[in-house]
């Protein structure tokens, strides 16, 4: 039996597998085998996924450090981006052979956006084999003030089921931070339209003062309608990013009617 692993797919220097081998035996038809082993790449990255990160419309930069990761020395002969959003800048040999930082920079992008490049290199091992390796650069264009989670704020019936239970208000959140270092605001009120004014009530707590707040939103009674959905809006002091909106939806349960004569 000859089992083969693609290195390429792979990351990460201990690996574990499992394979099921069949057989005739009637007693023991299939077993499992689980095979481990050691990947040496030829050049590692630290950290290792590379990521630049910034706010959109800005250029992003950063410096990451490849070393070899196997016996065999290497000779870096060219490092080139595959897309248009990369641009490659200076590298610099801190050990003859072994250890190298690289500066990368990505061209702005208008709006918020995480996009995907490859980076390329060229190198010669000191077997004297030349090679073609590549990496995902992950490039995240982020919003002045981001939302964690991104999607909308949703009770649905395994929710609202726990408060007509228990009686006991359900609470859901969201993370408001600054989507760069850089940026500082407040998290200054929080309106609810009409629709769902009636259904939620809200509150902000400060995680970090002009970096990180957590708006709350409560449900504490059990609504009369099978949905209530509107939207929530985030006011901050931010002179470019003045309010957020997100949809609130509840889903309840109404009792079947009796249409029985």
């Amino acid at each position: 039996m000859t089992v083969r692993l693609d290195s390429k797919k792979t990351r990460g220097k201990n690996i574990t597998k499992t394979v099921t081998v069949f057989s005739n035996d009637p007693e023991n038809p299939e077993f499992t085998l689980s095979i481990k082993g050691s990947i040496l790449e030829i050049l590692e990255t630290r950290p290792l996924t590379l990521k630049l990160q910034g706010l959109a419309g800005n250029d992003l930069s950063g410096s990451f450090s490849f070393s070899a990761g196997s016996p065999l020395d290497v000779e870096i002969l060219e490092v080139k981006g595959l897309g248009t959003g990369l641009i490659v800048g200076e590298m610099t040999e801190v050990s003859e052979g072994r250890e190298w930082e690289l500066q990368i920079s990505a061209r702005p992008n208008k709006r918020p956006a995480l996009m995907k490049e490859k980076l390329a290199f060229s190198v010669r091992t000191s077997d004297g084999v030349e090679r073609s390796l590549e990496f995902i650069v992950a490039l995240d264009h982020r919003d002045r003030i981001v939302l964690q989670p991104k999607q909308n704020v949703k009770f649905l019936d395994k929710d609202t089921k726990k408060l007509l239970d228990t009686g006991q208000p359900v609470e859901k959140s969201i993370l408001v931070t600054g989507g760069d270092k850089t940026v500082e605001f407040e998290v200054t009120g929080v309106r609810l339209d009409e629709r769902i004014s009636g259904a939620f009530e809200t509150r902000i707590q400060v995680v970090s003062p002009g970096k990180s707040y957590r708006v709350w939103i409560t449900l504490s009674q059990y609504q009369s309608k099978p949905t209530v959905l509107g939207k929530m809006t985030i006011e901050t002091s931010d002179p470019i990013k003045k309010e957020i909106s997100v949809w609130i939806m509840g889903q309840f349960r109404q009792a079947a009617r009796n249409t029985s004569r």
